[in-house]
């Protein structure tokens, strides 16, 4: 078998420098590169087949795109941490070198995801130490470095060099890269806190925008609103983590949580969820003459 030059070469000293970009330059980069990724594998999905191969054959642009965004978006954090940021393709090492807060906001993403996102309970690494140290593979014949990004890299006409090919979802590798373009802006801005980013925030904010905000309306314009009084309302769940959508009105005053239900609650608790679930907010709308604006979907 041909073996390219790129299987045996010299090792790149350390000591030479990244040039790196402005950060804001960088997250412009990053995040507009992650979106159209994801956009290009919205509109070209995988299909499955009966030769594993030319599914994975299908996800090598996205898998090789993706690889590179997670190094690049995991050395733009080590960067804006002010940190030394190693000449090195191996996403475990570069991982390690995080803070702990850093490592475990990236951990809740990997494992949110896993339990939230449709058909990635079954992925195989629970944990995202092991997908990384999965997507590493073994180490090149210097022992320098890992080689699992370049056994992608040039699948299309060379075996794998690792003992096993990088089991790899393209759905975890852009989680990851948003997660870490999120600790990054969260770090170089200092407005929020990445932690309420996950894919479970997410589908909170969208519930909110896509169900909540028309509900709400239309029960407001209906007779008898103000007799309610205080109380708190179960609007969802539980999820895995026990968490529900609700909310505690008091006087005129109104707040939504996405979090456990308190355990002594002050006010009365109303259970909302079945009457969600059979709401439908054009027909209401229609009936009460209200204006209706169909849900954002992004």
């Amino acid at each position: 078998m041909l073996i390219c030059s790129h299987r045996n070469y010299t090792p790149v000293s350390n000591d030479r420098k990244i040039d790196f970009k402005e950060p804001l330059e960088i997250l412009m980069w990053l995040d507009a590169a992650l979106k159209h990724e994801k956009l290009k594998y919205e509109r070209a999905p995988i299909g499955s087949d009966v030769l594993p191969d030319y599914e994975m054959a299908q996800g090598w642009g996205y898998v090789v795109a993706g690889y590179s965004l997670l190094e690049q978006s995991f050395k733009a954090l080590l960067h804006v941490r002010g940190k030394p940021v190693p000449m090195k393709h191996s996403l475990g090492v570069l991982f390690r070198l995080f803070a702990p807060g850093d490592r475990a906001v990236l951990r809740e993403y990997y494992t949110d995801f896993r339990a939230t996102a449709r058909g990635m309970g079954a992925f195989p690494f629970e944990t995202l130490d092991d997908f990384l140290e999965n997507l590493d593979g073994d180490a090149n014949r210097q022992g320098t470095d890992r080689i699992g990004s370049f056994d992608w890299r040039y699948s299309p006409i060379e075996r794998a060099q690792s003992r096993t090919m990088p089991t790899v979802s393209i759905d975890c590798l852009h989680e990851i890269i948003y997660g870490s373009i999120q600790i990054v802006e969260a770090v170089h801005t200092g407005k929020y806190d990445p932690s309420r980013s996950t894919n479970s925030w997410r589908m909170f904010r969208q519930r909110e925008l896509n169900l909540y905000r028309h509900w709400y309306l239309a029960r407001a314009n209906s007779e008898g609103w103000d007799e309610l009084g205080d109380r708190l309302e179960i609007l969802w769940g539980p999820d895995y983590r026990r968490r529900y959508d609700w909310q505690v009105f008091k006087g005129k005053s109104a707040e939504r949580y996405f979090c456990e239900l308190p355990e002594d609650p002050t006010v009365p608790v109303v259970d909302k969820r079945e009457e969600l679930t059979g709401f439908d907010a054009e027909a209401e709308f229609r009936r009460t003459s209200m204006i209706w604006r169909p849900p954002r979907t992004g």
